[in-house]
């Protein structure tokens, strides 16, 4: 196992026709040369995943995090920067020598080979080293005669080499740690999609690499299967202790599996830190609108004191800790935001937010609403602004109703409103 390390990881790729973000590179001013647009996916990565860490990257699609795994993985080249494997520098080192095995979100199995064979190639590929490395005197040689000789043989009665026994007893370990040894005859046109992703999972595993990659591996399942498939990997790479780099948009999934969590947002990491760092004291507004389902409520407010905002429908008393901090803003605006989670339905029309219901989500165990911001005259306030709240399952509410939602005050966040920037 190793940890990983990227320095100054930068990539750029030549822009497409029409591409707005491109920026023109030129040659020397003496030297005559063709100008070429390029477009930075990757802008000066620096992140340290320990050795048997699962870190997750997670972001909106195109902020790079697929990227950033293939050049771990060596498909792709950095433009600028050194990736450490252990205490290797692997930038130069071609995929098969770096000691990593990755898990693609296509499952990309060879559809001609049996489960078994699907989990061995690799082994096969790379030289499968046996428990006992001693041997007599051309022994290698002979076992590859008698493997030539029998060939056409019926399988059963077929030689196999001591390589080959033990890459099918280590096959059949992993096959069991997945709980797939019963398919390992099957092809896999003859698997589910779940089968077919744990048998994806079985062949990087079968390596025993340094460093597991895994890009959005779960996107192909269903909820339910996706659910299971999660809460196996997180148990199988715990068992392993091996270093884990997932890559997935699915801000769940990286709550659930991550030790740490990098949001990612235009090829620049936003927040590195704990799930629960990220949930309770994100960053930045990117940051705590990406993390949370539903996702944070943001709401542009007026500071006219050092302890109270206000907004065209409400205004809102903060406690007295955030007077220090906003005493150099008064007369400014800044963004409040507040979990769905942390809003309740009162009857108290002081420090509460006047709405109107869009939508209700009846789930059982709770129930979400969709609201606008509503005056006192029952006129919607820009109806742009829609915000979600959770509520308990007991209160019966109906589309069009108009009601009070009570700020939980211990749980607000402020956000600069130019730069998104949290204020703490």
């Amino acid at each position: 196992m190793a940890s990983v390390v990227l320095q100054d990881i930068f990539k750029t790729f030549p822009a497409r026709k029409g591409d707005s973000s491109a920026t023109t590179t030129e040659g020397d001013s003496g030297k005559k040369q063709a100008t070429q647009k390029m477009v930075s996916v990757l802008k000066q990565i620096n992140l340290d995943i320990q050795d048997g860490e699962f870190m997750v990257l997670v972001g909106p699609s195109g902020c790079g995090k697929s990227t950033l795994l293939r050049l771990i993985a060596g498909l792709d080249t950095a433009t600028g920067g050194n990736i450490k494997v252990g205490d290797r520098r692997v930038n130069d080192l071609p995929p098969k020598d770096r000691d990593i095995a990755m898990v693609f979100q296509s499952y990309a199995l060879y559809p001609h080979m049996s489960v078994f064979d699907n989990l061995a190639f690799g082994l096969r590929r790379t030289g499968f080293k046996t428990g006992d490395q001693t041997s007599l005197p051309g022994q290698a040689v002979l076992e590859r005669m008698m493997v030539g000789v029998t060939k056409k043989l019926p399988k059963a009665m077929r030689y196999q080499s001591t390589q080959e026994k033990a890459i099918a007893t280590h096959v059949q370990q992993v096959a069991g740690m997945l709980q797939i040894d019963t398919l390992l005859s099957r092809l896999p046109k003859q698997l589910s999609g779940g089968q077919k992703q744990r048998v994806a999972l079985g062949r990087a595993m079968a390596r025993n690499p340094q460093v597991f990659l895994m890009d959005e591996p779960l996107s192909n399942l269903d909820a339910k299967l996706r659910a299971q498939t999660r809460a196996q990997i997180v148990k199988l790479q715990k068992q392993l202790g091996t270093t884990t780099i997932y890559v997935t948009h699915d801000q769940t999934e990286a709550m659930t599996m991550g030790d740490r969590i990098a949001v990612m947002n235009e090829g620049v990491i936003q927040q590195l830190a704990t799930p629960l760092e990220l949930y309770n004291t994100p960053k930045n507004r990117f940051v705590a609108g990406f993390i949370g389902s539903p996702p944070m409520n943001f709401i542009r407010m007026k500071v006219l004191e050092a302890n109270l905002l206000s907004h065209p429908t409400f205004s809102l008393h903060l406690p007295q800790e955030w007077s220090s901090l906003l005493s150099s803003r008064i007369g400014q605006s800044v963004d409040l935001g507040i979990r769905p989670e942390h809003l309740s339905l009162t009857q108290n029309p002081e420090d509460s937010m006047p709405v109107a219901i869009d939508l209700v989500e009846a789930l059982g165990h709770e129930t979400y609403i969709s609201v606008s911001f509503q005056n006192e005259g029952n006129a919607i306030i820009d109806d742009q602004v829609i915000m979600n709240a959770r509520i308990s399952p007991e209160h019966h509410v109906n589309i069009g109703d108009a009601i009070h939602l009570e700020i939980d005050l211990s749980k607000i966040h402020l956000f600069d409103s130019k730069t998104g920037e949290a204020l703490r």
